[in-house]
């Protein structure tokens, strides 16, 4: 699901992006009741959420290919795991990175080519540890290296494609501040059986630490420090 700031008209975009996918506007106002209310040709939902991120998880569960956020500033969504640009037209919104989730995660791979073949999915989930060597942490803040990201994505995807059996991989890993217990990476391998799925799998994990161009800062309650420039 591709999340974005709405910096435009909503009407002006809104029947287009709809001919590409299902999108949904997300408008900062007053509190809510709890609750659903079920109209005649759409239901409006109401609940209470601790922050944006549960909505957008929400939602890319849910099948939502573009979420608009209305009246957001730039750093009211710069930890949400993805840079989420500012757009005033349909071809910024095609720029945006995908937010995803586990569930979105395992959809796509289910619907690609290949997948009538396979019967078994393998998923690894990092996420963030409250205690480390004996620190309690109080956050992890990720950097990543934008330009080469992509590419270097795909290089270990494909490896992982070699393996006999495999049929798909996803690897995704989220980057600005993560605290305990939020997840920070899914690393998904669809093949034909358990057979071929533990060791690709496997192989898939290790080249993500390896090869990423991501750099983690653990924060604690009493210092912080560069993960690579512990000793």
């Amino acid at each position: 699901m591709r999340a974005f700031i709405l910096k435009t008209d909503w009407k002006k975009i809104k029947k287009e992006l709809k001919k590409k996918g299902k999108a949904i506007l997300i408008k900062k106002g007053e509190e809510a009741e709890e609750g659903v209310t079920v109209g005649r040709d759409k239901v409006t939902l109401s609940i209470e959420c601790g922050n944006l991120r549960e909505i957008l998880e929400i939602l890319a569960d849910l099948g939502y290919d573009f979420a608009a956020l209305e009246g957001f500033t730039k750093e009211e969504v710069e930890n949400l795991g993805i840079d989420i640009p500012e757009v005033t037209s349909v071809d910024d919104v095609e720029r945006a990175e995908d937010y995803e989730t586990l569930k979105s995660l395992i959809i796509k791979l289910k619907g690609t080519k290949g997948s009538e073949f396979c019967g078994a999915l393998g998923v690894f989930i990092g996420f963030v540890r409250k205690i480390s060597t004996g620190k309690e942490v109080v956050r992890l803040e990720y950097e990543r290296y934008d330009e080469i990201y992509p590419k270097i994505l795909k290089e270990i995807e494909n490896e992982i494609m070699k393996f006999e059996g495999v049929r798909g991989v996803k690897i995704y890993h989220r980057i600005g501040v993560l605290t305990p217990p939020e997840d920070i990476v899914y690393v998904i391998v669809m093949a034909e059986n358990r057979e071929t799925l533990w060791k690709p799998l496997q192989v898939a994990v290790e080249l993500m630490k390896k090869k990423l161009p991501i750099w983690k800062k653990e924060v604690y309650v009493d210092g912080e420090i560069w993960v690579h420039d512990k000793t």
